[in-house]
């Protein structure tokens, strides 16, 4: 996938096609925001199901993201009757098809990805499932069980579309406080096993004018260098009034990778095979 923070990336972190990912932090840190970012400024096309979140304040955080502007400056906008410029902004934005049933299930999750395929021709590059404690286990399964077998799906789901699968969840005991670091101990449920790549958020005891420092731990990372103790961590700069997660400063020719790099990868590496 493009990289949106280079600290991560120079740490070896990547969000990879055809790979799940898990976002995990306690409530309020962040997580939702951190993945709209990802979404969002990615330039990747697909899919995000916002069980947690309705459809107006989707909206408005994406507005802020897409604007820079503040989402109470939006919202007040809105209110005013004068919210033009963001219903401009979020028209044209089309890269994200955003879903908002409050509890889908297994089959409503494939029948919205092959409902993109058939709208666009294509799978998704990426799919968002915010988050994993809202999905509904039509087979009975309830707790770990249930969310196992959410997992498994979902791993299955990324091999056969090739996209990039992003799932969001909480973390348990003295990790909701927010603002201690994390450990994949914490991790609500351990559902830690089928996911390549798992990211953990909290705040740090630091704070900036811009916003307060964000630490983003590598939980577990297949592809690179991790520490499920917490020991393995970036700080990023969380502006939640903009709904922006950033890198603390920017990094010269930084500008991720060319967006056809997925389809090029593939082409090389099937070449060298024959």
């Amino acid at each position: 996938m493009p990289t949106v923070w280079w600290s991560l990336a120079d740490l070896g972190v990547h969000f990879r096609r055809s790979q799940v990912a898990m976002v995990v932090a306690a409530p309020g840190v962040g997580k939702s925001a951190f993945t709209l970012n990802l979404a969002i400024r990615s330039g990747a096309k697909g899919i995000y199901m916002s069980a947690d979140s309705d459809e107006v304040t989707q909206a408005f955080r994406a507005a802020a993201i897409l604007t820079g502007d503040p989402v109470a400056e939006i919202e007040n906008a809105y209110k005013a009757g004068k919210g033009e410029k963001y219903d401009k902004a979020l028209k044209e934005f089309t890269n994200v098809w955003f879903d908002f049933d409050a509890s889908p299930n297994l089959l409503h999750i494939e029948e919205e990805v092959t409902a993109y395929a058939y709208m666009y021709g294509r799978w998704p590059e990426i799919v968002v499932l915010d988050n994993l404690v809202n999905v509904f286990d039509e087979s009975g399964g309830e707790g770990f069980v249930g969310q196992e077998s959410t997992m498994a799906f979902l791993t299955e789901l990324a091999r056969k579309t090739e996209a990039q699968v992003t799932v969001l969840h909480h973390v348990v005991g003295d990790a909701e406080s927010g603002d201690q670091p994390l450990k994949l101990k914490d991790v609500r449920g351990k559902i830690t096993k089928l996911q390549t790549l798992v990211i953990g958020l909290a705040y740090t005891e630091d704070f900036l004018t811009s916003g307060r420092p964000l630490g983003a731990y590598v939980l577990k990372n297949r592809s690179g260098k991790a520490d499920a103790a917490g020991g393995l961590s970036v700080t990023l700069q969380a502006d939640l009034d903009r709904m922006m997660i950033t890198d603390l400063a920017e990094k010269p020719g930084a500008g991720g990778v060319p967006d056809d790099v997925w389809d090029d990868f593939k082409r090389d590496f099937i070449e060298t095979m024959q």
